[in-house]
């Protein structure tokens, strides 16, 4: 078995998403979620440890279709290049680490996470005794 080194729960969903600096806007979704960072694909290029804005936007606990935006800052951690057919554009995937969050928000993250994810989403060994 593997060991899971992350700190915090990580949940496999597609949750609307923008990246931006001064020079440009990415808008995409997450890959996967968790309350230090996201894992997304983009169509642009960015070098390790760029500084970025993030805007998330969370579903609201125990609402419809509600979502909380959340405003935060982060920093490209990994990029892989892949390979996906009928299209001409580059693609990556992306991990981004939140540098600057509040609390507030993080808390809201991780309530999403736990709350949204069965127990083999997010890593956590499941026995039946």
């Amino acid at each position: 078995m593997i060991e899971e080194r992350r700190r915090h729960n990580r949940i496999k969903r597609q949750l609307p998403l923008k990246i931006a600096d001064n020079t440009f806007d990415i808008i995409t979704e997450t890959v996967d979620i968790s309350p230090t960072g996201i894992y997304c694909r983009v169509t642009r290029l960015l070098p390790l440890m760029s500084k970025i804005e993030v805007i998330l936007l969370v579903p609201a606990k125990n609402s419809g279709n509600d979502a909380k935006k959340i405003r935060c800052k982060g920093a490209v951690v990994r990029t892989e290049p892949i390979i996906l057919e009928n299209t001409d554009k580059a693609h990556y995937n992306m991990a981004i680490f939140f540098t600057e969050v509040s609390k507030k928000d993080q808390k809201v993250i991780e309530e999403y996470v736990q709350s949204s994810g069965n127990p083999s989403e997010i890593g956590i060994e499941v026995t039946n005794n």
